[in-house]
């Protein structure tokens, strides 16, 4: 995919204000089935993974995660913790199923990556797949796991180029609040 730039353009502790501008912002880029939905998490034990499995039982995961849940008992992951990845069934399961996670864990990332940006004529941009990327962080502010818990939560549209983020802000009637992040 290559290094995107991530621009945060909500922060705030309302959930349903934060799916809302996603839901906006989807609703205007063009599907692609290249990509798909995921809620990703930061676990370092097994009961960890299990609770995560129980809370989003439609979602997807790797052979080893599965192995991790089955395995009895609550102790640490024997590589230390790590990220477990939950690909969703459709863009529309990511509301209901980060809810449902964050009953049982305190921080998550929701990617949708399915989609890509249109063609902006007037500003001389084409339609690109490369760099379409979006992302609410729940209960932190950056753009990976590695940032400290908030209570607020953060959405950042990932692009090619800046024009593109101004773009898409305009079109859903929200605007950048800070600066980008390479990612």
């Amino acid at each position: 995919m290559g290094q995107t730039a991530a621009f945060p353009l909500l922060r705030t502790t309302d959930l349903d204000a934060i799916f809302s501008l996603a839901d906006r912002i989807l609703a205007l880029s063009v599907p692609d089935s290249r990509g798909g939905t995921e809620v990703w998490a930061e676990v370092s034990s097994r009961a960890e993974v299990r609770r995560l499995l129980g809370a989003v039982p439609e979602a997807e995961v790797g052979e080893a995660a599965r192995e991790d849940a089955a395995t009895p008992g609550d102790g640490p992951l024997p590589f230390g913790p790590c990220l477990l990845f939950m690909e969703l069934p459709g863009v529309d399961r990511a509301r209901s199923a980060a809810l449902a996670a964050l009953g049982v864990h305190d921080r998550l990332e929701v990617y949708w990556d399915a989609f890509c940006w249109p063609e902006v004529p007037d500003l001389g941009l084409k339609w690109t797949w490369k760099y379409a990327r979006l992302q609410v962080s729940l209960h932190h502010n950056g753009t990976d796991l590695d940032s400290p818990w908030t209570e607020d939560h953060t959405l950042f549209v990932h692009v090619g180029e800046e024009e593109r983020a101004v773009w898409v802000a305009a079109q859903v009637g929200a605007e950048i609040i800070g600066e980008h992040t390479i990612c």
